[in-house]
């Protein structure tokens, strides 16, 4: 009669295989490549097709952009609290679109479901 307790032994994660390391280590490196190439390319081209401005004009453009984002910023800012929309049970909107659009989707997506499952069963039916 043997009292002596063993440790449990440690649960060993099993080895990911070689293929899904390198399906997940590609990722991160695309993405990076793909920034890479997005900075080369605000770099090396040209901020604007257009020439720029003289500098005698560049002065007064400056000042009159600056008055003009002031106060259209102001009437934005206005106008955005005054030009809120109807919620979507106002004038008929929730019968007329809303519905309509939210069933033919849902319609859309569950026929997609069902036949991809009948793609599933003919690829089991007609194996290769």
């Amino acid at each position: 009669h043997n009292l002596a307790r063993q440790a449990p032994a440690a649960a060993a994660a099993p080895a990911p295989s070689a293929v899904a390391v390198m399906a997940r280590s590609t990722l991160p490196s695309v993405l990076l490549l793909a920034l890479g190439a997005c900075a080369l390319l605000h770099l090396a081209a040209p901020a604007a097709f257009v020439a720029a401005p003289s500098s005698a004009l560049r002065g007064a453009v400056v000042a009159e952009q600056t008055n003009t984002a002031a106060a259209g910023a102001a009437l934005g800012g206005a106008a955005a609290g005054l030009l809120t929309s109807a919620p979507a049970h106002a004038f008929g909107m929730l019968y007329d679109e809303v519905i309509p659009y939210a069933g033919a989707t849902s319609f859309a997506i569950m026929w997609g479901i069902v036949l991809g499952f009948v793609l599933l069963r003919l690829q089991e039916a007609f194996p290769e």
